[in-house]
């Protein structure tokens, strides 16, 4: 395959689906001359440079609404390129109907991807086509780059930091997290409070059992989640007498998320799905630029707390450890919308009884198009086989 000419579509996925299945030397593109040219054929290149590939792209604008205008650029195209095929997936509805036309009259190779069945369907001599294709694998960076943004780093930490002594200890602790949310928070301020004016590389702790913080505040330690932490050896040298509890944390790492309240449902969500198996790229605390792929300072930038990503198909997921607020469900909701396409799903993670308790949000979720798993599905371990169920519908 030399050459594939695309009909130009604003769901971005139409536009490169082809051009990361067969990988050809030229990409044609026919677009609506009214659409700004520059944001468009700069994400395309920035998806063929994420992928690795060596495809070169050709863009011809023209009135997408007169007939003479669209067919004589098709010929123009066929003369230039009379090796091409045409894909018919997307593209405005006058210029998809003139391909149609223009393919059986010229007896031009053409065909479209019917994505839900995973399968590409010969037009017009494209049978070798339908025999090669397969749904590609996209990454985050892909995701990104489609929208016109770019992945710049992460939150906590990039899963390079994350070895394999840490991945151990995440089970073990997300489930003295899930037993008791409410003691877990507290037990996080202790943490944060026993280690205010202390060095980061400071991993000692000796503090007495009750901290006043301010006069409204006081933290108090939890025995039972320490000795908990320490069974699991997230902490080591535990000793509590009298009024002081003295421990050493095992690294910074673990410093670091002992004293995050809500981090370990993303690392709970993120290892769940990575460990399964199950999907193509997972990520955690990514950070993602709006502008900067455009060169413009100040950026506007925003962090996903847990991004899979199974074929082209991405899940956006925010994790809430207590009940989510209508404008974290509308965040999370826009910011996949932006950079996910249609194909995006989106989730709610949280450690609440939100589907008990709290219906009317449940409701909500519903309505904007957002996957809620709350407190009852992490407790019967179903979060792998609900993001399963998400990316499948």
């Amino acid at each position: 395959m030399k050459t594939i000419v695309e009909l130009y579509d604003k769901e971005p996925l139409e536009n490169i689906l082809s051009a990361c299945v067969f990988e050809p030397d030229m990409v044609v593109y026919i677009c609506d001359a009214r659409d700004s040219s520059l944001r468009k054929e700069t994400a395309v290149e920035r998806l063929f440079k994420s992928r690795g590939l060596r495809t070169q792209s050709r863009f011809y604008y023209i009135n997408t609404s007169d007939v003479t205008a669209i067919w004589k650029t098709m010929e123009a195209i066929c003369r230039d390129y009379p090796d091409c095929a045409f894909d018919c997936t997307g593209g405005k509805d006058l210029v998809l109907l003139m391909a149609g036309i223009f393919c059986k009259e010229k007896n031009v190779r053409a065909y479209y991807i019917d994505l839900e069945r995973k399968k590409l369907v010969n037009l017009c001599g494209c049978e070798d086509l339908a025999e090669r294709f397969c749904v590609p694998q996209f990454t985050a960076e892909d995701v990104f780059s489609l929208a016109g943004a770019k992945l710049v780093g992460y939150g906590h930490f990039s899963p390079a930091e994350m070895n394999e002594e840490f991945e151990r200890s995440v089970p073990d602790i997300w489930n003295i997290v899930l037993k008791n949310p409410e003691a877990w928070g507290s037990a996080v301020g202790y943490f944060q409070a026993a280690g205010v004016g202390k060095q980061e590389e400071d991993l000692w702790i000796r503090a007495p059992k009750t901290i006043r913080v301010n006069k409204q505040v006081t933290a108090r330690c939890n025995e039972n989640i320490l000795e908990r932490l320490a069974a699991c050896g997230a902490i080591q040298r535990l000793t509590v007498q009298g009024d002081e509890v003295q421990f050493r944390y095992r690294d910074e790492q673990m410093k670091k998320c002992l004293q995050n309240h809500g981090i370990w449902l993303e690392l709970y969500g993120y290892f769940a799905a990575r460990q399964s198996g199950l999907f193509g790229d997972v990520r955690t605390s990514v950070i993602v630029d709006w502008d900067n792929a455009h060169g413009r300072t100040p950026s506007t930038r925003n962090e996903i707390d847990i991004l899979i990503v199974e074929g082209v198909t991405p899940v956006f997921i925010s994790c809430k450890m207590g009940v989510p607020s209508p404008l974290a469900l509308t965040e999370i909701k826009i910011l996949s919308q932006k950079f996910g396409g249609e194909r995006t799903r989106t989730v709610m993670l949280t450690a609440a009884n939100v589907h008990e308790e709290n219906r009317p949000l449940s409701q909500r979720a519903r309505d904007l198009g957002i996957t809620l798993l709350d407190r009852g599905n992490l407790q019967r371990n179903e979060f792998v086989q609900s993001i399963q169920r998400v990316i499948s519908k």
